[in-house]
């Protein structure tokens, strides 16, 4: 992929690359199996691009991986793969529910998670709220599905009729989830419009509670994100399909590193 480019250029390459980028972790993964036959470089080269996209939860994943593991190569190319095969998309969009009419499902954060989601859902009128945190402008110009997706703010009273709400996470923790910022009031607009709730994770975002700490505590002043409480929502949506939220948190894959505990500076 990288031809004659450096470990060096390849992470600045990734450094580079926005933090809403979905393909941001397993990049990063590839960029990062150049170092690994330098351990202290290695150390460096994941602290550095941690710092430039502190709040992506796959990539603390990533990093973690890569670090623990007795051939750092290899867990690199084993933790691409398994981003690259990440089946949550697929999943989520089979166990979205047919709708009554009038109904909508109403998303916040939009990721490509959610678009492969609704690929072949064109029975779902679908909703994209606009929050402090997320404007899904730019994320719905990427989206790879002709789904029509209609932009609307906290307040529209479309959202008394979602009966699903779903919300992208950037990082899950066994008690709280890193999400965009208005996502509470969203909640509190929709009440008890919405039958459920649904947070979207994916391959890497659930993380033990002291890597998720420190993506919490690495995160600057002034930023775009939210804590909320991981049992608001009714299921988690990963990998393996929807999950009540103490099952999806119960199964973590992600070591801890000591090495990722320190201030990133």
């Amino acid at each position: 992929m990288w031809g004659e480019v450096t470990p060096a250029e390849r992470l600045r390459s990734v450094t580079r690359r926005s933090v809403d980028d979905d393909h941001l972790a397993a990049a990063a993964a590839d960029a990062l199996a150049g170092f690994s036959d330098e351990p202290a470089s290695l150390v460096v080269a994941c602290r550095r691009v941690l710092a430039h996209h502190r709040a992506h939860g796959s990539l603390w994943w990533v990093c973690s991986r890569i670090l623990a593991a007795a051939d750092p190569a290899s867990a690199a190319r084993a933790a691409a793969r398994e981003l690259e095969a990440d089946r949550t998309g697929d999943r989520l969009g089979a166990t979205l529910p047919l709708l009554d009419e009038g109904e909508v499902v109403a998303i916040v954060g939009y990721s490509s998670t959610v678009d492969d989601a609704l690929m072949e859902r064109f029975d779902i009128e679908a909703v994209a709220v606009r929050v402090d945190g997320d404007d899904p402008m730019a994320a719905l110009r990427r989206r790879r599905s002709d789904h029509a997706v209609r932009v609307v703010d906290a307040w529209d009273p479309v959202l008394e009729r979602a009966a699903r709400l779903l919300v992208a996470a950037s990082a899950i923790g066994p008690e709280r989830a890193l999400v965009p910022l208005g996502t509470g009031a969203v909640m509190e607009a929709v009440g008890g419009g919405a039958r459920e709730a649904w947070l979207v994770g994916g391959v890497g975002r659930v993380l033990p509670a002291r890597v998720y700490e420190m993506v919490v505590s690495s995160l600057p002043p002034e930023h775009a994100y939210e804590e909320i409480s991981v049992q608001r929502f009714d299921r988690i949506a990963g990998p393996r399909g929807l999950e009540r939220p103490h099952d999806a948190t119960a199964r973590i894959d992600c070591p801890v590193v000591p090495e990722l505990l320190r201030p990133l500076g």
